[in-house]
């Protein structure tokens, strides 16, 4: 060996291994010349600096520019500290070494080496640091690469636009074929404003070395707050958990290399960082700014705490997995999961999208405001907590749970979200927690001491446990119930809490709650424990308050020094229905309080039995139903209370909404009896039957024609049914049921299909004036195919008349009138407002006879439909007509005529009803399907004048109708379903009018203006009766709603011949009468022929 001193050199061997190079560097710095490893020595050129910084100068060198098979070493502090490879120049070498203070900078230019470039090899503690830059347009070309080799700190840095660092590490068998920052002291590589480092082969990008006891620290440091760059390396591995990546940039940029090692990330500044390897390094990441988003298989599920203060963004992931979730920023999440397998930190930020978290192990606490929608998941042993005792932390997803969901918040949050999975729920905090989602986990509930849970809010929502739930709520808090609706529960209760049912709807408690030990309140609403489905028990004290119902058949009470206290307002009801009630302490009933008592059907009666005292004082019996199969014409006897230590104090009555029954009470030591009999003062001496009942309450004559029927009910089967719901009733709505009951709706049918007759009449008379020409307003003219000779008599007036001829110009005419029209008859205290309407076609033939006759026939259908809206009543009939008709003129002057009219038809009437029946205890739905007729025949006299263009004629008719309907029976469910009676009612019109009408021509198209005014009186039976009676009653007969006996009638409209053979019309027809209008369009077509 040689060594090199001011006046000798001396010959060192250097391999290529890692501590070779120490050696080396060592040597050198002790003078000692180095030598390759292979028996020839390695040349060296030494870096004197002594004219300028550039490379490519001779004179800046000790030994020559290096190429590549010179080892070119900058190392000298004295020599320069500052070597530059400017643009457009290529430099070349074995190995470069920088140190003691000196940086090679290369700009534009290139420098390739063929082996390695080691920056701060020195051992000696303290020696200034080497560096390299590479600049905007620089390219640097290695096989291997050390950054901080020796003890001291080095640094590289590639920064700009085209600059270029590629390390090929192309020596697979060399242990040292390696690119290391920090390998023995602390080394830095940072890139940015859009340089690139390539690293070949599949050797990493390393960060830090451990070196004997030392441990260095490598740091990859992207962007220092500008633009970042890129790399291109199948892995970058941390070699110790001090080395770290920190991404501070402003743009975007994606890390496609595998992260591994021990080491940690660190995310700055405003930009993106995009990671898509499949890292496996076990160090924190945290996020301090800007977005760290993983896509395809990027992960960092192996790191060991994730802390996030900027965005996490996982949207693109094919798999999300973290460690731990810590910070105050944003998680998004697209449509994935985020799954959390060992979690122990709080997240305050938000996790939003609509994908959801799963926490396999551990517990997380999640404080912000979640938005995510996608579900939360909670494996068996793990636990998330909503909140952290402040007032912020929320969610919004359900909830999948096999571990353990907690809220643990001081002020009031509400949760919609639905709770599913056997897993524990506690609620912790001291505030309020509303759930208005149903849930249906099935796991036990904790209620902390000072937490308040409140299921529902008011709607018909809300519940953890779901109805069916088998485990315990333990209660050292409130429990509160706030449902409009019927919960069923079927859980148990313990603890020394406080449970509040302070909803309108009713809560019912079938499970063993024997064991709770703390108060119960009933604030609103219905609470019963028991009912057949389960016996129900509930411990503790039961408070009820006024407007409140304590209801069940099961047990309440823990025993000697628990209550029932029912409070001015509140109520008693045993049973869910009829049952028992058991009181396994005291009752207290308070003034104004009720003990509310039904009766059922085989006789049994609520009963509350007590273990204790019972106290009366001055409270209310109150009887809300009674047995529908017991006659109480001769009064029942039922037992309704019983205390074991006795009763004290007496109710101040017994009361019941009922305006026919009376009630008794008989008090024993221990006992309580209620007697229920008529108040009609019971039966008559006189005679077998009670006194009259029900009508005493009738306020209209159909209320007591009615109830005089509901008086007569027999008293068994359904009609005993039928009256004891009616003797349940008050006074008013008794008065309802009976206007309910009694059918009016088929009296006033034939007050409807009476008035529609005229629709019949009108069609013969209207074709009878325009045949003789009496109306100039008649729809057409005949069609003069066949004249036939006018006679003398006739041809007067046709003379005078405008174009309509006096008498029949055709021996035959067809014709057709459509119709329509809608109406109201307005009720009064007996009777509903009836509401109808009619729509109909009729159409026939007539021929001229006997020189001035013209005689006819008609076939009419039509459909009318009627509703009594105050009795729920509605209906609809088909009506099929066949009718015949005559008429004459005879001429009286050259300006005047009298015209006849007559007709007669026949309607077949199909009728369909349905009736709604609703009052307290009773409801069904009533049909029907009968038979009717009307019979009718008219006559008419008007005396025709011609004045200029205008036809006048007053008129007198006097029509006959004859309404039949057959006896039917009503399709129903209870004994209100009626048997109605076969009925006549016998109606005559008589009516007295003006006509007018006048030729006039618009353009050259004629027109015919008419008009027609009248009263029409309507007399005989003009109210219509309808006969029925009930299943088990005598016959009743009410009134249906009056024919209107005075009306005002008024047409208005106009014809237009279409052709010398056709004609159309079509009027408007108005009927007024005291509570009673109806209005109605005609349209009519006619031809001669």
């Amino acid at each position: 060996m040689r060594t090199k001193s001011s006046n000798r050199s001396a010959t060192v061997k250097c391999v290529a291994r890692r501590s070779a190079f120490l050696l080396c560097t060592a040597a050198i710095l002790s003078g000692i010349e180095p030598s390759h490893s292979q028996a020839e020595p390695v040349p060296q050129s030494v870096w004197k600096g002594g004219v300028n910084s550039d490379w490519s100068n001779p004179l800046n060198w000790t030994g020559g520019i290096p190429d590549s098979t010179i080892w070119a070493f900058l190392g000298d502090p004295s020599r320069g500290n500052l070597t530059a490879i400017a643009t457009g120049t290529q430099a070349f070498a074995d190995k470069v070494t920088i140190n003691q203070g000196n940086e090679l900078v290369v700009e534009g230019g290139s420098l390739r080496v063929s082996d390695i470039i080691s920056i701060s090899t020195s051992s000696l503690a303290g020696d200034p640091r080497g560096s390299m830059i590479i600049k905007a347009g620089g390219h640097v070309v290695t096989d291997r690469l050390f950054v901080a080799d020796g003890r001291n700190q080095g640094s590289l840095t590639v920064s700009g636009g085209d600059a270029v660092l590629t390390v090929n590490l192309s020596q697979p068998n060399n242990v040292d074929n390696r690119f290391v920052v920090g390998g023995w002291g602390d080394g830095v590589l940072l890139l940015n404003n859009g340089g690139t480092i390539n690293v070949g082969g599949t050797n990493p990008l390393e960060l830090g070395n451990i070196f004997g006891d030392r441990e260095a620290t490598g740091v990859l440091s992207i962007g220092q707050g500008e633009l970042s760059g890129t790399i291109n390396a199948a892995e970058i591995h941390f070699n110790t958990k001090t080395s770290w990546i920190g991404a501070d940039f402003t743009d975007a940029m994606t890390i496609g290399s595998k992260i591994t090692g021990t080491g940690y990330l660190i995310k700055n500044g405003t930009g993106t960082l995009t990671l898509t390897g499949m890292n496996t390094y076990s160090g924190t990441t945290t996020i301090r700014g800007g977005t760290l988003a993983l896509s395809g298989q990027g992960r960092i599920n192996a790191s060991s705490a994730v802390v996030v203060n900027g965005i996490l963004d996982v949207s693109a992931a094919a798999s999300a997995q973290i460690n731990n979730l810590s910070g105050t920023g944003t998680v998004v999440l697209g449509g994935r999961s985020l799954l959390i397998s060992n979690a122990a930190s709080t997240f305050s930020g938000n996790i939003s999208g609509t994908g959801g978290i799963n926490i396999s192990s551990g517990t997380q606490v999640l404080s912000g405001q979640n938005s995510f929608t996608g579900g939360a998941g909670i494996s068996a042993g793990a636990r998330l907590e909503i909140g952290d005792g402040g007032s912020t932390g929320s969610i919004v997803s359900n909830v999948t749970n096999y571990g353990t969901l907690s809220f643990n918040r001081a002020d009031e949050i509400t949760y919609a979200g639905i709770v599913t999975g056997p897993g524990s729920f506690e609620q912790l905090g001291t505030g309020k927690l509303i759930l208005t989602g149903t849930s249906s986990s099935s796991g036990n509930v904790q209620i902390a001491n000072g937490s308040t849970l409140q299921l529902g809010n008011g709607g018909t929502t809300g519940l953890i446990g779901g109805t069916n739930f088998p485990g315990t709520i333990t209660n050292d808090g409130t429990l509160i119930y706030d449902r409009s609706n019927t919960l069923t529960w079927r859980g148990a209760y313990n603890g020394t809490g406080e449970i509040i049912q302070a909803g309108t709807g009713t809560l019912l408690l079938t499970g063993d709650s024997s064991a709770f030990a703390g108060n119960t309140t009933v604030k609103n609403g219905t609470m019963l424990v028991g009912n057949s489905l389960g016996a129900g028990k509930l411990g503790g004290n039961i408070a009820v308050l006024s407007g409140a119902t304590l209801g069940g058949s099961g047990s309440i009470g823990s025993g000697a020094g628990s209550a029932v206290n029912i409070s001015s307002g509140g109520t008693l009801a045993a049973g869910n229905s009829i049952g028992t009630m058991n009181i396994n302490g005291n009752l207290n009933l308070a003034t104004g309080g009720n003990l509310g008592v039904e009766i059922a059907g085989d006789g049994s009666t609520d009963l509350v039995n007590v273990t204790g005292t019972a106290t009366i004082a001055g409270s209310n019996l109150y009887v809300t139903a009674i047995d529908p199969e017991t006659s109480y014409q001769n009064g029942q006897t039922y037992r309704v209370l019983n205390a074991d230590v006795g009763v004290s104090g007496e109710f101040s009555n017994a009361v019941s909404r009922s305006a026919f029954l009376n009630f008794g009470l008989s008090y024993n030591p221990n006992s309580v009896d209620l007697t229920i009999a008529l108040n009609n003062g019971g039966t008559d001496p006189g005679t077998p039957e009670p006194r009259p009942l029900f009508k005493r309450v009738a306020g209209t004559s159909n209320q007591y024609a009615t109830a005089s029927a509901l008086d007569t009910l027999v008293q068994s089967g359904a009609s005993l049914e039928l009256y004891n719901d009616l003797l349940m009733l008050s006074a008013d709505e008794a008065r309802g049921s009976f206007d309910s009951l009694s059918g009016e709706v088929y009296a006033s049918t034939a007050s409807v299909l009476i008035d529609q007759s005229q629709f019949v009449r009108g069609a013969m008379n209207s074709r009878l004036q325009q045949a003789f020409g009496a109306r100039v307003a008649a729809p057409i003219e005949q069609l003069p195919f066949f004249p036939v000779p006018k006679p003398a008599s006739s041809q007067a007036i046709e003379q005078a008349a405008p174009r309509t001829p006096a008498v029949p110009q055709t021996p035959y005419s067809a014709w057709g009138y459509a119709f329509g029209a809608w109406g109201v008859l307005d009720g009064n205290k007996n009777t509903g407002d009836l509401k109808s309407s009619v729509g109909g076609f009729a159409s026939g033939v007539d021929a001229a006879v006997l020189d001035t006759w013209r005689i006819g026939v008609l076939a009419e259908y039509s459909r009318s439909s009627f509703r009594v809206n105050d009795r729920s009543s509605s209906g609809n009939s088909d009506n099929y007509t066949l009718g015949a008709y005559a008429g004459s003129q005879w001429s009286i002057s050259d300006n005047a005529a009298l015209n006849l009219r007559s007709g007669l038809a026949y309607t077949w009437h199909n009728i369909s009803m349905n009736r709604s029946i609703a009052f307290p205890g009773v409801t069904d739905s009533l049909s029907s399907d009968y038979d009717a007729s009307t019979l009718q025949i008219f006559g008419e006299l008007g005396y025709q004048m011609k004045v200029n263009r205008s036809l006048l004629e007053p008129y007198a008719n006097l029509a006959f109708v004859r309404f039949r309907s057959d006896g039917f029976g009503e399709d129903g469910l209870t004994a209100a379903a009626l048997s109605v009676n076969s009925e006549t009612t016998n109606t005559s019109f008589s009516t007295l009018g003006f006509r007018a009408s006048t030729d006039f021509d618009i353009g050259n198209v004629p027109f015919t203006a008419r008009g027609d005014i009248g009263w029409r009186h309507a007399f005989g039976d003009v109210t219509p009766i309808s006969a029925a009676s009930f299943v088990g009653s005598d016959d009743f007969s009410v009134s249906g709603s009056p024919i209107a006996k005075d009306f005002a009638l008024l047409e208005a409209g106009f014809d237009i011949p279409l052709n010398d053979a056709a004609k159309i019309g079509i009027s408007y027809n108005g009927q007024f009468g005291t509570g009673a209008v109806q209005n109605g369009v005609n349209a009519r077509f006619s031809v001669g022929f």
